[in-house]
């Protein structure tokens, strides 16, 4: 006959052990019913059908926003600057603003255009505007353009900074703070790739910048126009598309770009 203290010890250790076990399983199960319902409810069946990958690509590709940096020819090296908004299903822009650096007194309204801060502009730091200049709104002067489209959260994002970047009103240097300067600030916060130096002329710069991200040319968007607008008093319709810009920017769109 075995010791009966042995047994006794070998029948604690299982019960201890049973005990441990059948704990285990109630913390491991759910707790409760809607526990169960809700395990049961996220675990696919074994024959559902994977999600169609057409589905997922069309949602993700779709981006009704854009940023496109131009340059310009004017009379010296030319101008850089940004113009931004959103297209509709078309392609066709139904809102845009233009953001650029430029010395005070060339802006788009001027009637003479002073060149003095510009070419003070050369030698120290001068007061400047970053809203469009005279010319960015005549599609006949563009010599390069990079547009990218971009989801509402990017563009949110890029306009965010473009209102900081108006709002600290930098001084104007041709060689220190300029027009490609402050577009690479903003490609930069796109995530684009950039040039190594912007001491690029403007053009230069947005035919680099379109070749480094892999872009291929582009031909210019079309402003949309509402249905009234779209007949004349005639009753024919318009041959130029008419911007969302104030009424001063879109009369001269209206007069001198060729989309």
């Amino acid at each position: 006959m075995g010791d009966p203290y042995k047994a006794r010890g070998s029948i604690r250790i299982l019960i201890g052990v049973g005990l441990a076990a059948i704990l285990f399983g109630q913390l491991g199960a759910p707790t409760s019913a809607q526990d169960a319902k809700s395990e049961a409810t996220i675990t696919p069946p074994a024959n559902a059908a994977p999600p169609s990958a057409n589905s997922k690509r069309s949602l993700n590709s779709y981006k009704p926003y854009f940023v496109e940096f131009r340059a310009r020819s004017a009379a010296s090296y030319g101008h850089m600057y940004v113009i931004y908004g959103q297209v509709n299903g078309r392609g066709e822009i139904i809102k845009s603003d233009i953001a650029g650096l430029h010395p005070a007194g060339d802006a788009n309204n001027c009637a003479n255009c002073s060149v003095v801060p510009w070419t003070l502009g050369h030698v120290f730091f001068v007061p400047s505007e970053t809203g469009a200049s005279d010319g960015d709104l005549e599609e006949k002067y563009v010599s390069a353009r990079y547009r990218v489209m971009v989801d509402a959260a990017t563009f949110k994002r890029v306009s965010a900074y473009i209102r900081k970047l108006k709002a600290e009103k930098p001084m104007w240097n041709a060689l220190w703070r300029n027009c490609v300067s402050f577009g690479n600030e903003i490609a930069e916060t796109i995530g684009l790739k950039t040039p190594i130096f912007f001491w690029l002329e403007p053009q230069d710069y947005v035919e680099d910048l379109r070749q480094l991200n892999g872009g291929k040319p582009q031909g210019p968007l079309k402003f949309a126009v509402s249905n009234s607008e779209s007949m004349s008093a005639s009753g024919k319709a318009r041959k130029g598309p008419v911007s969302n810009l104030p009424s001063s920017h879109a009369a001269e769109a209206t007069s001198n770009a060729a989309h």
